[in-house]
């Protein structure tokens, strides 16, 4: 299957996987109010942490051992028996230890705790790093779309009132479950015990653990905020602002790590192959693909903030706006950060940059979010996320500034910025004239689209066709 269909299925899997809570945030947001937003957004929060941990870092490391050797069918059921069993493993100890956790230490909402329990016990079926390996993105899309519907109908259906909270979580963790279980059906075919040996299952442990440090890192300043929101300023209402303003701003990463995760299986099986210089050529291509989305978004995210957040969460939510307006400029940072990541770092297996920046993101996150939170609450938080958005592609950038002709790229594309300052610039005025208004928002969006595609029309017409249908590189 060509990388531009794998592409769209990645990018309809990633979108599913947000857009339920999104397509369900007004709804939600006016029922449960910021305080029981908040109570989900914390607690989700925590179990997060112990759903990375048993996935022990696979999601890298075990999409690319399996691209690296999908065309050797012996060497495929091998890797993939000897790292699943180490995963169930992992899996069944961190289980014990969250449900301990929950028992000893919830004591409020300790139910909660219990439902996202079934969350962290699913992921002992989770071999989408496998699938992702192999390549098939159309059937774990498709499942997982059914999976995502019946979610969004369960909560219209389930949720009426501030009590049910716990339905909410309980919606999405069946749910994770559900479509950890249709992976498994579909890849327990390639699973094999027949050559299986202890050794075989301790020699991924390694790896894994030191691909596990950066995720875990990178997730202290993706998750943690809402952690240290709870823990410093003793309030949810702050996770729930936070928690909104941050949804919307996390749903259109995912087009951006869909692109990540189609082409780092592919990069991987083009540098075995000793193909270097067709992959520096993808990532420029994609380099310029992803600068031309985040510019778009992050300055589409500031036009209309003011307008979309009181009329898509409610009034209660209107503080959310200037959140998602901090958070908007994190999607440029995000994009140049994932691709130097998952198509050159990862695939050259150079772990020890990957750990370092994302350590040196999660560090800098830690220490203004304990100076700030405590004084400026989400906003802090906020700013936290930003300082450690920018320093991974930043460390990333000058450490490969040798081997990558980064200061090339970045000035190439500069001009995506300046296009969306201009946009931003325009919609700004006609917003001054017209108001806020759900009316000035739709204006602005067709307006926006219309202005930044026009500026953008000269890269569009030279490069597109590049992009999507270069042999090695979308092909």
């Amino acid at each position: 299957m060509n990388s531009k269909k794998n592409y769209l299925y990645v990018v309809i899997y990633n979108i599913l996987s947000v857009i339920t809570p999104l397509i369900t945030a007004p709804y939600i947001s006016r029922v449960l109010g910021t305080e029981g937003v908040g109570i989900y957004s914390y607690y989700y929060a925590i179990t997060y942490y112990f759903t990375l941990l048993a996935k022990l870092g696979l999601t890298n490391y075990g999409t690319r051992r399996i691209a690296e050797v999908k065309n050797n069918k012996k060497k495929l059921t091998e890797e993939f028996a000897s790292i699943y069993v180490m995963q169930l493993m992992v899996t069944i100890l961190i289980s014990i230890v969250y449900f301990l956790l929950v028992l000893i230490t919830y004591e409020e909402n300790r139910m909660i705790g219990l439902v996202f329990g079934i969350w962290v016990i699913g992921n002992g079926l989770n071999i989408d790093w496998f699938l992702f390996g192999i390549e098939r993105f159309k059937e774990t899309s498709t499942k997982n779309m059914i999976v995502k519907i019946l979610e969004v109908m369960a909560v219209f259906i389930l949720i009426k009132q501030l009590d049910d909270v716990w339905k909410y979580c309980l919606i999405y963790s069946l749910g994770y479950l559900i479509t950890y279980i249709c992976f498994f059906t579909m890849g327990k075919d390639y699973l094999s015990f027949e050559t299986l040996s202890l050794n075989k299952i301790l020699a991924h442990v390694r790896p894994c653990l030191i691909l596990m440090i950066p995720v875990i890192a990178l997730n202290i300043y993706r998750s943690m905020d809402k952690v240290m929101l709870g823990w410093l300023t003793k309030d949810l209402n702050q996770n729930g602002l936070y928690e909104n303003a941050e949804k919307i701003i996390y749903s259109l990463t995912m087009f951006i790590s869909s692109l990540g995760q189609v082409m780092m299986p592919r990069m991987s099986a083009m540098l075995s192959q000793g193909k270097i210089e067709e992959v520096k050529k993808g990532i420029t291509s994609s380099l310029s693909f992803i600068c031309f989305m985040t510019n778009a978004m992050c300055f589409g995210v500031l036009s209309v903030s003011y307008s979309l957040v009181p009329w898509f969460y409610g009034a209660a939510f209107t503080q959310s706006a200037l959140l998602m307006n901090i958070l908007a400029v994190t999607l440029i940072l995000i994009g140049w950060g994932n691709v130097v990541r998952t198509q050159y770092i990862i695939p050259t297996k150079r772990d020890d940059i990957y750990i370092k920046s994302i350590s040196l993101g999660a560090i800098l996150n830690l220490i203004i979010n304990l100076f700030l939170i405590p004084k400026y609450g989400a906003v802090g938080a906020c700013v936290g996320t930003l300082a450690a958005e920018f320093s991974v592609p930043l460390y990333q950038s000058i450490v490969l500034r040798k081997e990558l002709d980064i200061e090339k790229m970045f000035v190439s594309n500069l001009k995506f910025t300046f296009y969306g300052m201009i946009m931003f610039a325009i919609l700004q005025v006609l917003q001054y004239f017209m108001g806020l208004s759900f009316k000035t928002m739709i204006i602005q969006i067709i307006a926006g689209g219309c202005i930044y595609l026009g500026l953008s029309y000269k890269y569009l017409k030279e490069n597109m066709k590049l992009i999507y249908k270069r042999k090695d590189g979308f092909k």
